[in-house]
């Protein structure tokens, strides 16, 4: 049996709805106390992101209350809100037949426990994945481009003859993975919807995926 480790951003889900998500949350929080029309922030941040807080704020001058308006408050709305993200059907479905098959499931996710951790219970990833096979770096203590959540994996699925480990970003996902034996897989981007673009020819191929799939449905094949 395998093991399948997934990355989370722009792997299992993709990251511009829970940016969308935040967004609104923030617009909410500013209209509130100002009485603007969230709509329009909303589009504001995404059109000057990644300074969209500040412009959000500037497009309201004049307005009661837009001097209480605090980035810090807007990046820990952004950070802690709850999500309006879910899994797709066929992730979804591909992640509970690879158990049903026996193979055994994890997350290697950079970010603080905070974000990544509501996103993976809103997705109801922690029914199908063991939480104690979810490695956040906050709480592991060194991101991917460290072998801290890579030990820690192996650790964990120490008796499977196969680690797999599937994500989408060149610049972190892949290059440790390899250097330490684990097939590595990326699922393609070829709509260009992520928010770290794919582009594997920048990348030397130490960085590069083994293989790479088109849906996630592909690794019931492997």
């Amino acid at each position: 049996m395998a093991a399948f480790v997934f990355d989370l951003d722009d792997t299992l889900y993709k990251e511009w709805n829970f940016v969308a998500s935040a967004y609104r949350a923030v617009a909410r929080y500013m209209s509130g106390i100002t009485g603007a029309d969230p709509e329009p922030l909303v589009r504001i941040m995404g059109k000057h992101r990644p300074k969209g807080f500040e412009a959000a704020i500037e497009a309201q001058a004049g307005l009661p209350g837009v001097e209480r308006i605090r980035i810090d408050d807007l990046v820990y709305i952004y950070r802690s809100h709850l999500p309006e993200i879910s899994l797709d059907p066929e992730v979804a479905d591909t992640l509970r037949e690879l158990r049903a098959r026996g193979h055994s499931l994890g997350i290697i996710t950079d970010g603080s426990v905070l974000t990544q951790g509501t996103k993976i219970s809103t997705l109801g990833l922690y029914d199908i994945i063991d939480p104690d096979a979810v490695w956040i770096s906050e709480r592991t203590g060194g991101d991917k481009t460290t072998v801290l959540p890579w030990q820690a994996a192996e650790a964990r699925f120490h008796d499977e003859r196969l680690r797999i480990y599937v994500g989408d970003n060149l610049s972190k996902d892949f290059h440790l993975a390899n250097l330490r034996g684990w097939h590595t897989v990326m699922l393609r981007d070829p709509a260009g919807a992520n928010v770290f673009p794919q582009r594997p020819c920048d990348w030397p191929p130490e960085y590069r995926a083994r293989t790479t799939v088109d849906s996630v449905t592909a690794l019931l094949s492997i």
